[in-house]
């Protein structure tokens, strides 16, 4: 359907910037999107509408590059796109920014270097200039406190929205910008701002397409509304002329599926579920609540005040009595951060609802899968998500995953459930499901304790508290729970949680800042490496006091520069979440290569070298194009290394070029050259992992590559780039090795790759990936080579020294697990 006057309004606003015609989609048999044809014009707001499952994320997938069309035209500023080489890196580079709605910001780097990391910007020429940049693009929300330099894995999940859409919004050469659900997690002031910024932006000419299932936000900024159902455009008219009502019934929904159900505040409450006295922790502050059987109780306030915190903190108790807080029942959970503590991604949608009833449907460690397969049916039927039972639960929208996640909470029948906003990126259908199921709860003589984001919510409830700085300031009951009460309570002052600067507060702020400066070293990543190195020195000095001499020092740490070097690129492959198990074999390689070539045909020496280098590259094309695990493909290849270095010498020997021996005896003043080689090293390492331009993009791959791909860039080119750097690496540790020992053996370097693996992940690496500490990695390589050492002073048999070593990594490994947890 085609509003003509909506036709005429839009076509006087601004020229067409994409055009679509009979655009249609299918996933073999099952068509997502039919014959679609629209034009998006600049400078207008479109928001995009329609039930869960309706095609609008397939269609802003095409739109944004990361999905092509099965059939169809689409032009771009009059050009017509060819899907075939149309990526998300073109669609960005001619100016479409896209906000996801589960979002592509990667944890493990900052806030600076996450906004950095899709600037077409010239880079900063400093860490400090990158932060003042992050600063100005965060302003768009003002008064945010979003620490730049904070790891994003730190931020709440509102501020995590706010950095992505800072970030498409403040790109220069936008166009357009995809809004999927941007105010998902948002308080109401944020979603302002919000508001405010999308009408700037369209004043100067950017267009948007804001997708939300808040129909209060529709009608407050569509020029135009999009409806799509079914895979069909259902409407595209006028957005200035509709009413809620009729949004509603272009939706498929009664027009009063919009009023919420009142609660029965009159049922007697028979016993308290749960209560909670004087409750401190993390951002919570004497909370005293209960929550009374068949009671549906609201937490409410502006985003950060301490709701998640205090549903975490009730979830780590259930079923027993912890300190402040008394449970009498099981509880279940629902995240608010579905992507990263909700979903199980390998499974299906039935088996993800299914899991929570397990326990229900075991006896003597069997389970009646039948049973567990019917509980699951029927939930999912109950939430009309029954048709998907059977597709991978990450094959959902947003919303549906949501309503999976929910089902899972009720199929486990716990008594307690602890929502951490449900309704998140739900539609109107979803929405009227969930609430009528939640009449349902409590009509069983089951509970929930509610946190949302929408004030509206809270009218389900039957009583509500509302917390501001982790304090609860309001309990509100059945008719004084009004949304102008809830807001005004929002901003409520608590008690003592501000007063003025005076000695006391004074002292209490130097004691948080200590507090806080010793969590920061306990957190620090190369905290085990450290104690480590310096243990190991220490326990050297003791048994032999000339060991901290220059001389002393040079014997101690002349066999940890070739370690350090093969360390380097055993963290390269780290950074790019893989694992090399060849890298011991392709250092004795290069040994072998440097012992026998480079003296007597030094061009043949280098090219052989070289072809090694090019061997890693190889695996990267293996590892990136096959799709075949890391693991497989360098254990492979240890045994092609290996052969070659048995066909180039099968016995040691050869010796090393006069210029690489001098090398090894170069002086420096004060220190030994091997101190000089390890600072460089280290250093380097931090350079190529931090300091260089290309380093972001490098730790966004190895961190997250499905949305490092998303944003357009290219996952082959980063991983060649890691494999070839790793390769370059391992050359030159066997160099290094040819000049310590003066020959070639392919057997020189085979105890480096377990030895590597365990110096990267006690100096600080996570094999998840992206996440690698090169400093902490040259410290955990001298303290692991002084673990030999020092058993050979202490007269203990080198038979027991691998043991004895093994042990001493394990013992900084569980520090490093404990210092997390502090």
């Amino acid at each position: 359907m085609r509003d003509d006057s909506a036709r005429q309004a839009t076509e006087s606003e601004g020229p067409v910037l994409i055009s679509v015609r009979e655009l249609s989609k299918s996933f073999g048999a099952n068509k997502v999107l039919r014959e679609i044809s629209l034009d998006i014009r600049a400078g207008e707001i479109l928001v995009l509408l329609g039930p869960n499952g309706a095609g609008k994320s397939t269609f802003l997938n095409i739109i944004g590059g990361t999905l092509p069309a099965s059939s169809g035209t689409m032009t771009l500023n009059g050009q017509r796109i060819d899907f075939d080489s149309y990526i998300a890196g073109a669609a960005r580079a001619n100016g479409i920014q896209r906000v996801f709605q589960e979002l592509s910001t990667f944890a493990n780097l900052t806030v600076g270097e996450n906004l950095a990391l899709t600037s077409h910007q010239r880079t900063a020429t400093s860490r400090r200039e990158l932060m003042r940049i992050a600063r100005e693009r965060l302003q768009v929300f003002p008064g945010n406190l979003i620490d730049v330099s904070a790891e994003v894995s730190e931020l709440s999940v509102a501020e995590r929205q706010m950095v992505e859409i800072a970030r498409a919004m403040t790109e220069q050469g936008t166009r357009l910008v995809i809004l999927d659900e941007p105010t998902s997690a948002l308080s109401t002031h944020e979603a302002e701002q919000l508001a405010d910024l999308v009408h700037r932006k369209a004043d100067e000419g950017v267009a948007i397409i804001y997708v939300t299932h808040k129909l209060e936000e529709a009608l407050k900024l569509a020029h135009r509304v999009v409806v799509l159902r079914d895979g069909q455009l259902h409407f595209d008219g006028d957005g200035r002329s509709l009413t809620h009502d009729q949004l509603l019934g272009l939706l498929g929904a009664a027009a009063d599926q919009h009023h919420t159900a009142e609660p029965q505040t009159n049922s007697p409450v028979l016993q308290d579920l749960l209560t909670a006295q004087s409750l401190t922790g993390p951002r919570l502050h004497d909370i005293c609540i209960h929550v009374g059987k068949g009671e549906i109780v609201g937490v409410a306030g502006l985003e950060g005040a301490g709701q998640r915190e205090l549903l975490q903190t009730l979830f780590a108790t259930r079923g027993r009595t912890s300190g402040a807080i008394r449970s009498l029942s099981e509880m279940a959970y629902v995240s608010g951060d579905r992507k990263r503590e909700g979903l199980l991604p390998l499974w299906n949608v039935e088996d993800n609802v299914a899991i929570s009833a397990a326990p229900r449907f075991s006896r003597f460690g069997f389970v009646d899968f039948s049973a567990l397969k019917t509980t699951a049916q029927n939930w999912l039927s109950e939430l009309g998500l029954s048709h998907r039972a059977g597709s991978q639960i990450v094959s959902l929208s947003g919303g549906n995953q949501q309503r999976a996640l929910l089902c899972r909470a009720l199929a486990s029948e716990a008594p307690l459930l602890l929502l951490d906003d449900p309704t998140r990126g739900v539609d109107a259908n979803a929405k009227a499901s969930i609430y009528a199921i939640l009449g349902n709860v409590r009509e069983s003589g089951r509970s929930a304790i509610l946190y949302s984001t929408e004030v509206a919510e809270f009218h389900q409830c039957d009583r509500v508290y509302v917390m501001a700085r982790g304090h609860v300031v309001a309990e509100l009951s059945g008719a004084e729970a009004t949304e102008e009460r809830i807001v005004q309570a929002s901003f409520t002052n608590p008690s003592g949680a501000s007063t003025p600067l005076n000695t006391m507060a004074a002292a209490t702020d130097r004691s948080l800042f200590r507090s806080a400066s010793l969590r920061r070293l306990i957190a620090w990543r190369s905290l085990p490496a450290s104690i480590l190195m310096i243990a190991m020195f220490a326990l050297a000095f003791w048994q032999q006091p000339n060991a901290l001499s220059t001389f002393g020092l040079e014997l101690l740490l002349q066999a940890s520069i070739p370690l350090a070097f093969a360390v380097v690129a055993q963290m390269l492959f780290l950074l790019g979440g893989d694992i090399d198990l060849g890298l011991g074999f392709a250092i004795g390689l290069a040994n072998v290569l440097a012992a026998t070539y480079l003296v007597d045909a030094p061009g043949l020496g280098l090219l052989a070298l070289a072809g090694l280098v090019a061997g890693y590259v190889l695996l990267a094309l293996i590892v990136e194009l096959l799709g075949v695990s890391s693991v497989v493909a360098t254990l492979g290849a240890s045994f092609v290394w290996l052969g070659l270095g048995l066909m180039v010498r099968e016995t040691p020997g050869g010796h090393s070029p006069e210029w690489l021996a001098a090398v090894a005896h170069v002086k420096l003043w004060p220190l030994p050259l091997a101190c000089y080689v390890l600072i460089a090293v280290a250093l380097l390492g931090l350079w190529i992992c931090q300091g260089w331009g290309y380093s972001i993009r490098l730790r966004a791959l190895g961190h997250n590559r499905r949305t490092y791909v998303s944003l357009g860039f290219s996952a082959l080119a980063g991983r060649v780039t890691l494999y070839a750097l790793a390769g370059s690496f391992a050359v030159l540790s066997g160099l290094l090795l040819t000049a310590a020992t003066g020959a070639g053996n392919v057997h020189v370097a085979s105890s480096f790759t377990l030895a590597t693996i365990a110096a990267v992940v006690v100096g600080g690496a996570s094999f998840a990936g992206g996440l690698v500490a090169p400093i902490g990695a040259v410290m955990a390589v001298v303290g692991i080579s002084l673990i030999t050492t020092n058993l050979g002073f202490l007269g203990i048999s080198s038979e027991y020294s691998t043991a004895i070593g093994g042990l001493a990594l394990i013992t900084a490994l569980s520090f490093r697990s404990i210092s997390r947890s502090v």
